[in-house]
């Protein structure tokens, strides 16, 4: 997985989660280990979410970027 962050002005990060090569099975499990790999880690989770990245700009009509897929985390 490939990790990102970005921090709000109330203080919760938002870390996303790549997750390369999903075949569509095993999301459950996923968010199970890192809402675990947080917690152990002392952090308070507010809210986990899957996003998705077509990659595709509409101004241009292009495909620009690979398309991602992955779980967003938001903690503090």
């Amino acid at each position: 997985m490939i990790m990102s962050d970005y921090v709000d002005e109330d203080g919760w990060t938002y870390t996303t989660h790549r997750i390369r090569n999903y075949d569509g099975n095993g999301l459950t499990e996923f968010f199970a280990m890192l809402r675990e790999d947080y917690e152990d880690a002392g952090k308070e989770v507010r809210e986990m979410l899957t996003y998705n990245n077509s990659g595709f700009n509409h101004a241009t009509q292009k495909q620009e970027q690979e398309p991602e897929f992955g779980i967003e985390v938001i903690w503090k």
